[in-house]
C-alpha cells in the first residue's frame, strides 16, 4: 500500500460499530497488512478510560490493542466502518516524533488512529502525540515506532 492513499475512492464518513471475537462488520476499513498479506482492520477499545485504537481481523480472534508496554487482547470492541449514508473521505499521512497532520481523526484527547511499518507488516495502532510516537500492537508487545502515518479527514 503506497504510504499516502485514500482508502478508497470516494469514502464515506466512518462510524464506530461495536462488534466481538472474529467478526468483523461489512464496510470496515482496511487499513494496512500483515507479513502473511492478510488485512487488519481499525480497532478501539477503552483502556483504563481512554479509547485506544488498534489493529481486529478474522484471523487474530478478536482485537489487539497497544497498551502498557503490551498486545492487549480485546473480545469486546469497535470497528471503524463506512455507512453509505455519510459524505467525506479520508486519507493516510505521513509524520513522526509525535507530530500529528491537521484534521487528524481523533479516538480520544491525544489519541490518534495511527500505522506504522514492521517487521513486513504495515500495522494500525495509536499515535500518542505526547509521546512522540506511534504505538502498534506486534507479538505480544507494544512495538514503539518514530516514524508513522496518520488517518486523516480530507476537507
Amino acid at each position: 500500500l503506497p504510504s499516502t492513499i485514500c482508502i478508497t475512492p470516494s469514502i464515506k464518513m466512518a462510524v464506530w460499530v461495536n462488534t466481538f471475537c472474529t467478526s468483523i462488520p461489512e464496510a470496515a476499513i482496511r487499513a494496512g497488512y500483515e507479513a502473511d498479506g492478510k488485512p487488519p482492520y481499525i480497532a478501539r477499545e477503552s483502556m483504563d478510560g481512554v479509547m485506544t485504537p488498534g489493529k481486529c481481523g478474522p484471523h487474530l480472534h478478536g482485537a489487539k490493542i497497544p497498551y502498557g508496554g503490551e498486545e492487549r487482547d480485546v473480545n469486546n470492541y469497535e470497528v471503524l466502518v463506512l455507512p453509505s449514508d455519510k459524505d467525506g473521505y479520508y486519507e493516510w499521512k505521513k509524520a513522526s516524533y509525535g507530530n500529528v497532520p491537521a484534521n487528524a481523526y481523533s479516538t480520544d484527547d491525544g489519541m490518534y488512529i495511527g500505522r506504522a511499518e514492521y517487521s513486513g507488516s504495515l500495522i494500525p495502532g495509536k499515535v500518542h502525540a505526547s509521546h512522540q510516537c506511534a504505538y502498534v500492537p506486534y507479538g505480544g508487545k507494544e512495538v514503539k515506532q518514530s516514524h508513522y502515518e496518520v488517518l486523516c479527514k480530507v476537507i
